[in-house]
């Protein structure tokens, strides 16, 4: 593997097993663009347990180090993939950057829109590839849906939007992963910010620019949180329930809502509402379509098409460069594309998919849910992005000097 990609995988927390598993998927289909080099966390037991999860499909070892800069330091690996705590995105991130690795971040990609675009900056600065790691759109369910509803127009023009994730699930804050979830100084939010990353870049993939956005939101849950990352300790102090209005500059709007503190047991939908039809999700709806869609066309004639169906007609209608390219090595596994695309936009010098301006505008339209709560008003997206909105999100930035 002399002439492979040379990474890192920065943080050996839950997520990173996804990462690691798709590596391992596209290693297992004949992949040998990259070599996973080293594992680097604070908690060294982590990294090891990573590691070795790698040498059992790759061969070699990465090594392991405990502090970012050591890494650096090292020169082993030309690249690392980021999955951390999102406090972390920006200033490890940036750190990397600076040290001579390209990079891709966990979504969201940086906490605020200010850190974001400091992590943007950094990159054009360096020369360096920056991607947000973003599987959902790249998954076969969605890339299918995409193609049905923007470039074949089954269901015509979509006009309005429902999605909806209403139930009872307050989180488990013994585990540690969700205690610095419960806080907008680590979190930078809640579910708008998490899983709602998600959301909110499909969202803009399959709609366009986004024009403004309302949003009312609560915070029900009153827990007193122990041992949190930064803080301490304190009451949780993010959002659990929500409704947003974003209207796109196409016309498009889409109705948001979410809760955990109901006790519904089917209040969920993700309904896409066209002039010619009707688009469902059958995923989980705040990562839209991730198991594709089924579509239901208007008209005396017309039959539905269950996702399967869609995914096979989209899949034939995908010429053979178009194809490998879309779907690597034969993987329609979004995790596993996300991390090819790593390697290949460093190999060759292209644009990936989804790169740090990509993470900045659906970074944008989550913020500007919370802007738009805390000013009790609808929000421009474009003053969200260019920093003249900043009310929710000033807290955080100055926590963080940026």
């Amino acid at each position: 593997m002399s002439d492979s990609i040379k990474l890192a995988v920065v943080g050996c927390g839950g997520i990173s097993g996804g990462h690691v598993n798709g590596y391992r998927e596209l290693f297992d289909l004949g992949c040998r663009e990259f070599e996973i080099v080293a594992c680097c966390d604070l908690n060294e037991e982590a990294a090891v347990g990573r590691a070795e999860e790698i040498v059992a499909f790759q061969g070699s070892k990465p090594a392991v180090f405990t502090e970012v800069q050591d890494l650096i330091k090292a020169g082993v690996a030309g690249a690392a993939d980021v999955c951390l705590p999102h406090w972390l995105h920006h200033i490890v991130g940036i750190a990397l950057i600076e040290g001579g690795l390209h990079v891709q971040i966990e979504k969201p990609i940086g906490i605020t829109v200010k850190a974001t675009k400091k992590i943007e900056e950094a990159g054009k600065r360096h020369d360096k590839v920056v991607a947000a790691a973003e599987q959902i759109r790249r998954n076969v369910g969605a890339r299918s849906v995409e193609w049905a509803m923007n470039h074949e127009k089954m269901v015509g023009d979509i006009h309005t939007v429902d999605v909806r994730q209403i139930a009872y699930g307050p989180f488990d804050y013994s585990n540690p992963a969700m205690k610095w979830r419960a806080f907008k100084i680590t979190n930078g939010g809640g579910m708008i910010m998490d899983s709602g990353a998600h959301f909110a870049d499909m969202m803009v993939h399959l709609f366009g620019e986004v024009d403004d956005v309302y949003c009312e939101m609560r915070t029900l849950d009153d827990s007193t949180v122990e041992g949190v990352p930064v803080i301490g300790s304190g009451k949780v102090d993010v959002e659990d329930t929500w409704n947003a209005i974003i209207r796109f500059k196409s016309g498009t709007v889409v109705n948001w809502s979410y809760s955990r503190q109901c006790h519904e047991d089917n209040g969920k939908a993700g309904i896409y509402y066209g002039t010619k039809g009707t688009m469902r999700d059958i995923s989980f709806p705040l990562h839209p379509f991730q198991n594709g869609g089924d579509v239901f066309p208007s008209g005396e004639n017309a039959r539905p098409i269950k996702s399967q169906e869609l995914q096979v007609r989209y899949l034939a209608s995908l010429p053979g460069e178009k194809k490998e390219r879309l779907f690597p090595y034969g993987s329609t596994n979004g995790m596993a594309i996300e991390t090819w695309e790593f390697i290949d936009a460093i190999a060759t010098g292209r644009k990936p998919e989804m790169d740090a301006h990509d993470g900045l505008m659906a970074k944008t339209l989550c913020v500007c849910c919370f802007e738009s709560a805390a000013l009790g008003e609808a929000v421009s997206f474009q003053d969200v992005l260019d920093g003249v909105i900043d009310t929710y999100q000033k807290p955080i930035n100055d926590h963080w000097d940026l």
